[in-house]
């Protein structure tokens, strides 16, 4: 879970660089985990990329889209 947080986190901020945008710019995010309990062990990684997002919604679900995939998240930004 770690490692696909901060991919997760990477790949976002990648996103949000292409639209001329950064981690700042993010108001709201979706994320979906296969385990809650080990996400709580992982925070302090998702603090290190999404801070107090003003909204955030932790979901937890039975699978993801692949098998290897153990944490999902969706941001919204807006930019002026």
């Amino acid at each position: 879970m770690r490692a696909q947080l901060r991919q997760v986190g990477e790949n976002i901020k990648a996103a949000l660089a292409a639209a001329g945008a950064t981690l700042a710019d993010i108001v709201k995010t979706n994320t979906y985990v296969t385990d809650i309990e080990e996400f709580f062990k992982h925070v302090d990684v998702r603090m290190e990329y999404f801070g107090a997002v003003p909204t955030s919604t932790t979901v937890e679900v039975r699978k993801l889209a692949h098998p290897d995939l153990v944490v999902e998240v969706e941001a919204i930004a807006v930019v002026d």
